[in-house]
């Protein structure tokens, strides 16, 4: 089909995919641990945590609220659970709490319009669209004479370039070709050949546009074109830029990259001027937060900085159309494919040659429409053989053309399925990152025995192999079939998670920060996992530490010296999830791929053999992945007799439950509030009961769920006994939210127990187990009780009235029939809330009060100078 039949499809399946995320309403997340970095392109650079990983196209436009005000910025990076935001204005050095906003919809939307553009425009080259997309045979073969080129980019840098021949050879098929696929699987220095190329093309005098889906490649795409124009004119003279915001620390090195590196060389002092009125704004809005100013000398600071903003502005707007001159007029610009579509200073140019990066990654609209801006030609660079493209729409149209890679709809990943020889493409065959024992795996299982071993990884790797945990060994395999390594669902996104293993996992990083340097890399395949071993990792303090955690997806294009590959899957689930499921070309194969192509020295897998026999079928890709680990590997098969969670700062193990009983009843005895029990099964004899007794008398509330609820119950005061209705086979005590205790079987005394005393790791687990309910009824029956309700009265029935929450906001409602008579919770009925129930701001301890934002009400604290702020859901 031509190419406006092409579009029509592309405008469905975005259409569908628009749809989709609109129906999810966008996503408001929390953030936290917010720190200014700096100041770039006339946008101030914050990093913050969260909570969960964000999965948003980089360069999403976002907003951030923040002390009820809503502040306009993009995202710039995410990596695993760190955010990086660049922000219109600057909120200070620090922000304690923020809520982003994001719209995702709209980067589709702007494609969309692009794609349509390129339907009707004369000049945009919808020819190479269609000999890209397979849909017409290239005629325009030209020749150039790729060595000489490179010869010359020798004697101009005055170094080697030292490719080896299968990146020689893509350079040359890029140069003489339409259209050129670039396979480069893990190692194999695909960045590097990419740099190569780019400069190649330069150097035979061609414009060129470099593009990826995220900005973490472009940087690192254009760190390797650099690295190869590096003393060239049009590098020196501003022409190789990157255009939008770059992660932060990336290019350092690379100064000229950025139009104010440029500036700096050229108009030195307009760049002296700017930079210093923004110290001086610096300065001044640090001197307005001193809380013992009059109002008096608030004012004229404030003044003051009005004065510098209003001097900035022309001189920003001056180096904005500097930067608008210098994109016109470069050779070379590194961009988003994001910002490829928003950005007119990109759309409304051509460029000889596209060169994009990740391209598996990418969706096929998007690679479809960059190639329209090409005169000659466009170059993809990637590796289907690693993760594709992450789409929320579901249906066939959207699959067909958001869940699939443009190596797919080229036919290059069939052709070499069968065996057969593309001329359009280019293996790159020699990999320099893993230990041979490593890149042996998926050597033989996903790239059917093609790749080489670079000369020397084996040397360069060896001291990560000789480093702890297991000194000379590069390939670990650590069977959990013994260690009842129980797999459950967090209740509200379903996602899998594995306390034990998650346990293990960070026991063996943590042995690793103790006796070596080595950077470490815990991957898991499910949100939840990655979440639970994020909040193991900031209770033991290693998150500083050279240790990194997120999910598969965020360690693509990444390497570490260790990686930790934690499975999660085990019993009670009847089905492994759908992510270790399929053959080849499916999710599962590209997960493990990625998962262990990351590790240069050292991959430790955490299995449940067992489980994974049983569950999985011999021909299933992830099946087949485990067990040519198991039959090339150094074996662990733990047992609890082996002690696995051994040294494990807050972690205490207990052969069975006999052994932890003295300690459990101490714990218990300390409670100063609450202890809430979860318990599976109708023996309960593992509970210490006459403690429980001893500790209701003193007033504490319990929280007490699961089969054995009400026998558990008898006896107690200030009970609230609920179905939590979770599916889990173990016992659960938790103390004060601050301490867990896990019985790994509540049925029988000789099955071990574990205490967990790591304060947000239990408040996590308290969420994932649902040990309370959302609101806490123990003590709102106790206030109401004795007369204390601050909502008064139901007018239809006259029961006390109280706080509902409600997937359209929160109410106050009638506690019995919450049917009856109902009004939405204003501002003031918020802060009555947090008084009657004692919260206070988590910073400095003063009152919480709420606000009312743009999108609702807030709470924030009493304190004028505080800025803390949280959401009314996470506090009830």
């Amino acid at each position: 089909m031509g190419y406006t039949e092409y579009q029509k499809q592309f405008h469905k399946a975005l259409d569908d995919e628009i749809q989709a995320l609109r129906k999810s309403g966008g996503q408001k997340t929390f953030l936290s641990d917010g720190s200014l970095l700096g100041k770039r392109g006339g946008q101030y650079i914050y990093s913050f945590t969260t909570d969960t990983e964000l999965r948003f196209p980089d360069d999403t436009p976002v907003d951030l609220e923040y002390k009820t005000k809503r502040y306009s910025g993009i995202l710039v990076s995410v990596e695993g659970f760190d955010i990086i935001l660049a922000l219109q204005k600057n909120l200070g050095d620090s922000i304690s709490t923020a809520i982003l906003y994001t719209s995702p919809w709209f980067l589709l939307e702007e494609l969309k319009k692009r794609l349509l553009e390129s339907s009707n425009l004369k000049l945009s080259n919808r020819n190479l669209a269609e000999i890209l997309l397979g849909d017409k045979t290239e005629t325009n073969s030209s020749s150039s004479n790729s060595q000489k080129l490179l010869n010359q980019i020798e004697q101009r840098s005055q170094k080697p370039i030292g490719c080896n021949e299968y990146q020689k050879s893509a350079v040359d098929k890029v140069l003489n070709r339409q259209v050129s696929f670039i396979w480069g699987p893990p190692g194999t220095g695909k960045t590097k050949t990419l740099g190569i190329t780019v400069a190649a093309l330069v150097q035979a005098g061609e414009s060129v546009l470099v593009v990826a889906h995220s900005n973490t490649a472009v940087d690192t795409a254009m760190k390797s074109v650099a690295q190869y124009l590096q003393g060239a004119p049009i590098y020196e003279n501003g022409l190789v830029l990157r255009y939008g915001v770059a992660t932060p620390g990336s290019l350092e090195e690379f100064p000229q990259l950025h139009v104010r590196g440029v500036a700096r060389q050229q108009n030195p002092k307009l760049i002296e001027q700017i930079e210093r009125l923004e110290r001086q704004r610096r300065d001044l809005v640090k001197r307005s937060r001193i809380e013992k100013l009059t109002e008096l000398q608030r004012q004229s600071i404030q003044n003051d900085i009005a004065t510098v903003k209003q001097a900035l502005q022309p001189l920003k707007e001056q180096l904005k159309q500097k930067e608008v001159e210098l994109i016109k007029q470069a050779t070379v610009v590194g961009c988003t494919l994001s910002k490829a579509a928003i950005a007119k200073e990109i759309y409304q140019r051509r460029f000889d040659a596209i060169v994009v990066d990740e391209a598996s990654m990418a969706y096929i609209p998007h690679c479809a429409y960059i190639s329209t801006l090409a005169n000659r030609r466009i170059a993809i660079f990637g590796d289907f053989r690693q993760l594709g493209p992450i789409s929320q729409a579901e249906t066939e149209v959207a699959q067909e053309w958001l869940q699939r890679d443009i190596f797919d709809e080229a036919g290059i990943t069939q052709k070499v399925n069968k065996g057969q020889i593309d001329l359009r493409m280019v293996l790159l065959k020699t990999q320099y990152r893993m230990n041979p024992a490593i890149s042996k795996i998926p050597n033989q299982l996903f790239y059917n025995g093609q790749l080489q071993d670079g000369s020397g990884v084996e040397q360069k790797t060896m001291p990560i192999v000789q480093s702890q945990p297991h000194p000379g060994s590069a390939l670990i395999l650590y069977d959990l079939s013994q260690l009842s390594a129980f797999c459950f669902k967090e209740q509200q996104s379903h996602s899998r998670f594995n306390i034990i293993s998650a346990l293990v996992a960070v026991n063996l990083a943590y042995q690793s920060t103790q006796t070596n340097n080595s950077s470490v890399g815990i991957i898991a395949p499910y949100n939840a996992q990655a979440r639970l071993i994020q909040r193991l990792l900031q209770d033991l303090d290693l998150t500083d530490k050279s240790v990194r955690v997120a999910t598969v997806h965020r360690f693509q294009g990444a390497e570490q010296n260790i990686i930790i590959f934690d499975t999660v899957e085990g019993s009670p689930q009847a089905k492994a999830g759908k992510l270790v499921t399929g053959g080849t070309q499916s999710t599962a194969m590209r997960l493990a791929n990625v998962a262990i192509s990351r590790a240069q020295g050292k991959f430790i897998g955490l299995f449940n053999y067992q489980y994974i026999q049983q569950t999985l079928g011999s021909f299933n890709i992830f099946r087949k992945f485990v067990d040519r680990i198991y039959a090339q590997a150094n074996i662990q098969s733990l047992t609890w007799a082996l002690q696995p969670l051994s040294n494990l700062p807050g972690v205490t193990y207990f052969s069975q439950s006999q052994d932890a009983l003295q300690q459990i009843k101490l714990d218990l005895i300390a409670s100063k509030e609450e202890i809430a029990i979860a318990w599976s099964n109708s023996n309960n004899n593992q509970l210490p009961l006459s403690t429980l007794k001893r500790c209701s008398s003193r007033n504490i509330r319990f929280f007490i769920t699961g089969k054995n609820r009400n026998s558990i119950a008898t006896g107690l005061q200030n009970t609230h006994v609920w179905d939590n209705k979770a599916d889990t086979n173990i016992g659960l005590v938790g103390i004060d939210r601050k301490c867990l205790w896990i019985y790994l079987n509540a049925n029988s005394s000789l099955v071990p127990v574990i205490q967990i005393d790591l304060a947000q790791t239990t408040k996590l687990l308290y969420s994932f187990l649902r040990l309370v309910p959302e609101q806490d009824p123990g003590s709102i029956t106790a206030k109401i009780t004795q007369g204390e309700n601050p909502f008064g009265q139901c007018p239809d029935c006259g029961q006390p009235r109280w706080y509902s929450r409600t997937e359209y906001g929160a109410y106050i409602t009638c506690s019995k029939q919450p049917n009856h008579s109902r009004r939405k919770m204003n501002e003031k009925d918020t802060t009555l809330l947090m008084r009657f129930m004692n919260i206070n701001c988590s910073v400095c301890k003063q009152q919480a009060i709420a606000y009312k934002s743009y999108k609702g009400i807030y709470i924030g604290c009493s304190q004028r100078n505080c800025n803390w702020s949280t959401s009314l859901e996470s506090l009830i």
